[in-house]
């Protein structure tokens, strides 16, 4: 087993944490809205699952061989944990994992990465449904992790232990702690100001502690040294609360969608 453990990369680790976040969003379901809800909400699951895999090896087949499924596989279950499980609209599901594919295979330039994928996939459907209301904004919705346990007369979260490993460790390998850090700390503080650090404490936390863990520091699309992090993550906070403020749908990804578009541009005009 120890061997086992050693072999095991960061995106396994990574893999591992989304799993055990999609497993307690599936039991809060189940005890919130009942057995009914919760077997839809693990059939859409592995629905999603299903359709991503074949997804993947038909690109990966036509386009590029080199693509790894372990990597589809963690876009697949940050979709499935950062959406709403209630979505009356199973299509809109379809169109996030097709266009998840489009962002890993064609959304680059000379080879490069411009957007995180699964940012990507839900800020552009999102900006689809601004010009084609039928579609719908696709819900996001963190609700579902946020599933509690009584400690010391508070009800605390149970995923921000698997959030807070994950951030120690699996961020502490990809060297992206500025990053995930300093993009907390601002959040938090800007939170604070604002008044939505105040209204649901818990929940704003399990929220930014996901939020700067598991997207903003995507390692193609954020940046290596530690003063450019330090930037990257204060502006990132700042551009997704502002959308927030404004009362932008879906503020983080499309927030991360303009921090992702900034930094790549940045390095363009760097190395010019």
């Amino acid at each position: 087993m120890k061997e086992i453990f050693k072999k095991l990369t960061t995106y396994h680790h990574f893999l591992v944490f989304l799993i055990i976040l999609t497993v307690l969003k599936i039991a809060n379901v189940f005890i919130t809205e009942g057995s009914e809800h919760g077997f839809q909400f693990a059939l859409l699951g592995v629905g999603l699952i299903v359709i991503s895999t074949v997804l993947h090896f038909i690109f990966s087949f036509l386009f590029d061989k080199k693509k790894k499924y372990l990597h589809s596989l963690i876009s697949t279950f940050l979709v499935i944990v950062m959406l709403s499980h209630a979505d009356p609209e199973p299509i809109r599901g379809v169109m996030v994992i097709l266009f998840l594919y489009v962002a890993k295979f064609f959304i680059k330039y000379k080879g490069e990465n411009i957007f995180n994928p699964v940012a990507f996939t839900i800020g552009f459907v999102t900006l689809i449904s601004f010009f084609l209301p039928n579609i719908g904004v696709p819900p996001m919705d963190f609700t579902g992790i946020d599933i509690r346990f009584p400690i010391a007369g508070m009800q605390i979260p149970l995923p921000i232990l698997p959030i807070t490993l994950a951030l120690i460790f699996n961020v502490g390998r990809l060297k992206k702690h500025p990053l995930a850090l300093t993009y907390i700390l601002f959040a938090i503080l800007i939170g604070a100001t604002s008044g939505a650090l105040t209204d649901n404490l818990f929940s704003f936390l399990t929220i930014v502690l996901f939020t700067g863990t598991a997207l903003v520091v995507e390692p193609k699309t954020s940046p290596t040294e530690i003063k450019h992090q330090v930037i990257y993550g204060g502006l990132l906070a700042i551009f997704i609360a502002t959308l927030d403020l404004l009362s932008v749908p879906n503020a983080i990804v499309l927030g991360l969608l303009v921090g992702n578009l900034a930094w790549y541009i940045f390095k363009k005009i760097k190395t010019t």
